[in-house]
């Protein structure tokens, strides 16, 4: 029979591992976090997780997920004692299939770890897994009944990014803060009025990678008023005599992710230089989301084809070889965050013309 500590410490390596079979993109970028920001992050990322996989299956209907949602929310108030049993309750009706199903099935253990934080840990953890969750529960959509449309305004897209990424944004700014005495309360409120920007350029970017794959099983993020604008349906995006109106379109949801690339750039250039872990973490998925943007740039249309467009291992490996170099200099940074910017701007300027 194991103690606590050592069901803790079981549970704590149970995070870890499970990590990097839900998340090849940022399991190696928490693992760079100092000490005391690892495990913090790492279940936070879980739990955030958990909340998109109820989100994301295909097996329920639009109020299940929203009851489930509405029931996972409660569990992070402290005094609802009932609310875990209740939504695990609602769990094993559904399929064990992938590592984001297993975790689901093991939110308990995910849950003893979060529990096991400080209170102001778990209060910051709790409060944006929470608004992530009832942001999910508005805008859950169904593959049963699919409304393949679901945002109607390039407002709504801001919206859901806020949800689903914004959150994300201020969570890890409060655990940065709480974690850092060299974040004074001065930096934190210059931090707090950039982090939306942080977490919505990110997410941005996956969502116009992703798109014409997500238009092909039936979902997708491209706003009505966006596509009346262009004079596009969702059908006529692929047809090659709409090619130029669809690039035009793209360029405008690109141009929307650079406006908060640039400030999750300040973002990071606002961490102390000390906390160079937390600058590696920070500056590692906005340069490849940078160059993503630049590759697609390069063929715009290659959006439209069967594949996820993907930066190069070469490029990965040699932007995390510049992280190394330039995070001790905000100089440095800007200037090769400038750098890779100045070509986009130079595609955007030529596909316009």
């Amino acid at each position: 029979m194991l103690n606590g500590k050592d069901k803790l410490f079981l549970e704590k390596q149970y995070c870890l591992e499970m990590l990097p079979k839900v998340s090849r993109t940022f399991a190696p970028t928490i693992k760079m976090l100092p000490a005391g920001l690892n495990v913090p992050v790492t279940v936070a990322y879980l739990l955030c997780r958990i909340a998109d996989t109820v989100e994301d299956n295909a097996e329920l209907s639009i109020d299940q997920k929203k009851k489930m949602l509405d029931a996972y929310a409660r569990i992070f108030d402290d005094s609802n004692l009932s609310a875990q049993p209740k939504f695990m309750k609602l769990v094993p009706s559904l399929s064990r299939v992938t590592p984001d199903d297993d975790l689901l099935y093991n939110l308990p253990v995910v849950l003893d770890v979060y529990f096991s934080f400080s209170e102001g840990v778990r209060r910051q953890i709790g409060k944006w897994v929470t608004e992530m969750s009832m942001g999910m529960r508005k805008y859950a959509q169904s593959s049963k009944k699919r409304r393949f449309t679901f945002l109607r305004t390039m407002k709504e897209l801001d919206e859901y990014t806020y949800f689903v990424a914004g959150t994300v944004g201020y969570l890890l700014t409060e655990l940065f803060s709480h974690y850092s005495r060299k974040i004074t309360p001065a930096v934190r409120g210059k931090l707090e009025q950039l982090a939306e920007s942080f977490g919505k350029g990110l997410q941005l970017v996956n969502i116009i990678r992703d798109m014409t794959v997500d238009l092909r099983r039936g979902q997708s993020y491209i706003p009505d008023e966006l596509l009346k604008k262009y004079r596009l349906t969702r059908q006529s995006i692929f047809k090659e005599e709409n090619a130029d109106q669809a690039v035009m379109m793209f360029n405008e949801l690109i141009q929307n992710a650079v406006f908060h690339l640039d400030k999750a750039l300040d973002y990071i250039l606002l961490i102390p230089k000390e906390e160079k872990r937390i600058r590696l973490f920070c500056m590692l998925p906005l340069f490849w989301a940078l160059r993503t943007l630049q590759k697609i740039h390069e063929n715009t249309l290659s959006l439209l084809g069967e594949e996820k467009v993907k930066v190069s291992r070469k490029m990965i490996r040699r932007e995390l070889f510049l992280a190394f170099i330039n995070m001790y200099s905000n100089t440095l940074m800007r200037r090769h965050y400038h750098k890779i910017r100045k070509q986009f701007d130079r595609m955007v300027v030529s596909s316009a013309s």
